[in-house]
């Protein structure tokens, strides 16, 4: 039950209920931190099951054009099938910790800003490079944190001009 309220709240499903903003604990942003510092030096190695070794055996992923993965062995399979092939000499580095927020004792959703090198797609698109923006959400462990979910998004830069709250903040 706590998974599937962690999954929906990760997809958006419940970010429409407002929260006041809550204090950002170092020792959490720290283990997110290390996290995507394994996941960026597991993509350089193009090693889908190192990036995936701090998940639950149930993870689910999201990526960036919508397919859904689940469960370890399926996002492991789709990572290593992507990372050999269109991502071989694709680069990501994290740009930003956006935000690092517990849910309950025992959930933690981050959001992660990444920029991607270029890439060409299995049908020969090629796709420049971007900032994507990656939301997680992970359970407390006495192993520390596993993922239990993970949606990757690219942001539209043109659309990202445009957001109604940033408009005129700059």
């Amino acid at each position: 039950m706590a998974r599937h309220f962690l999954a929906a709240l990760a997809t958006g499903a419940l970010l429409m209920i407002s929260a006041p903003a809550l204090a950002q604990n170092p020792d959490d942003i720290a283990a997110v931190r290390a996290f995507a510092t394994e996941y960026q030096a597991a993509w350089a190695a193009k090693d889908g099951g190192r990036m995936y070794a701090a998940s639950t055996d149930d993870v689910e992923w999201v990526n960036i054009v919508g397919m859904h993965w689940r469960g370890r062995a399926e996002v492991v399979a789709a990572h290593d099938a992507y990372l050999t092939t269109m991502f071989r000499d694709t680069p990501i580095t994290l740009q930003d910790i956006e935000s690092v927020r517990p849910v309950g004792d025992q959930g933690l959703v981050a959001v992660l800003r990444w920029s991607v090198g270029s890439f060409t797609t299995p049908v020969g698109q090629v796709v420049p490079p971007s900032l994507d923006r990656m939301t997680l959400v992970f359970e407390r462990s006495p192993q520390g944190l596993r993922l239990v979910h993970g949606t990757n998004v690219q942001i539209d830069q043109m659309a990202a001009a445009n957001d109604p709250i940033k408009r005129g903040a700059d």
